[in-house]
């Protein structure tokens, strides 16, 4: 398994959130369906941009001067999915599409090209998909096993995003993080 390196803005969960998402890692962890997520010291999260390298410098200030001009986000997780073609046979829980969590990511997106960072096709406004990683690499004949498995969680789960990182993987080293709407 090659290590992919890069770089990537993530919305951490409130700590109840959060352990809704490791019980899911647990369980499929627990029947060795997938460990992926826990062997690369992942945090649950969803991804607002990623990029193969960037300067965190750079990005400090601008994520420090974010996150206190945004308060914490509610969040729905109400759906189990996959990506259609995906190499990956990625698992992930998908929130309830609101127009806080899309303009959050949209205008962090507008702040990091004012910096002068290339936004990827993934992350431009109308094609970025918010979601949060419950597995990765889960071979395909498992995959009807593990949505068994997943469909145990009793969706949807309520919470809220607290926090902004900056990370670098893999495995996953948090560079800095931010409290939404904490102003000092």
């Amino acid at each position: 398994m090659s290590q992919q390196l890069g770089f990537a803005i993530e919305l951490y969960l409130d700590p109840a959130l959060e352990n809704q998402v490791l019980k899911a890692w647990n369980v499929l962890a627990r029947r060795q369906i997938s460990t992926h997520l826990i062997e690369m010291e992942s945090r649950p999260h969803i991804t607002l941009f990623s990029a193969p390298f960037l300067e965190p410098s750079k990005l400090e200030s601008l994520l420090k001067g974010f996150a206190s001009k945004h308060d914490p986000l509610p969040l729905t997780f109400s759906s189990l999915a996959t990506f259609p073609n995906d190499p990956d046979n990625l698992l992930f829980l998908a929130p309830t599409p609101s127009l806080s969590l899309l303009h959050l990511q949209s205008q962090l997106c507008d702040a990091i090209r004012k910096e002068g960072l290339e936004i990827g096709d993934d992350y431009a406004f109308n094609s970025w998909i918010p979601y949060c990683s419950v597995a990765h690499h889960v071979p395909k004949n498992r995959m009807p096993e593990a949505f068994s498995l997943l469909r145990e969680l009793k969706l949807p789960v309520s919470g809220y995003a607290m926090d902004i990182a900056l990370v670098q993987f893999s495995p996953v080293r948090e560079i800095f993080s931010f409290v939404l709407g904490n102003n000092s």
